[in-house]
């Protein structure tokens, strides 16, 4: 028999993001902060496994967003598709910070980028979020966001 690893459950996502700070206090920041469910890249041998990656993912990203509803201060958040490699797929914060003058981002929408990937293209639709593509050197990456959290990503 095969051993295959599990997925990241949500009690391990849960206490990453319990760890986090979202009081809106002076060291509650986020320098595009993120995550991956992915980690090791599993999600790339076959649709099966990227699926449970992505629905994982999308079951994360509310989790994320349900956090931020106590957060006072402005934010971005995004889930980050890469449509070759499952584990580069992400759910990201980002605020003001004292790292860098970088908030909020800003991305130029490229209208005609068009996910190859029949399938992924499918399930990016389904999710009822916004879906910007941007072209990559490495291939074409998503940013799904949702308009009733956060600041937009594009002006």
């Amino acid at each position: 028999m095969r051993y295959t690893r599990p997925l990241a459950t949500s009690k391990k996502m849960s206490f990453i993001t319990d760890k986090l700070d979202f009081s809106g206090g002076k060291n509650s920041w986020f320098d595009f902060w993120h995550t991956h469910i992915d980690w090791n890249g599993d999600g790339n041998k076959n649709w099966i496994l990227r699926k449970k990656f992505l629905d994982k993912l999308l079951t994360e990203f509310d989790n994320v967003k349900s956090e931020l509803r106590k957060y006072p201060n402005e934010y971005q958040t995004w889930i980050l598709i890469d449509e070759n490699d499952s584990g580069e797929d992400g759910i990201f914060i980002h605020t003001k910070n004292p790292n860098s003058e970088n908030f909020p981002l800003k991305i130029k929408m490229e209208n005609n980028i068009k996910c190859k990937n029949q399938r992924l293209s499918e399930f990016m639709n389904k999710t009822g979020l916004k879906i910007l593509g941007f072209e990559h050197e490495d291939g074409n990456y998503f940013y799904l966001t949702d308009n009733e959290y956060g600041l937009s990503l594009i002006d």
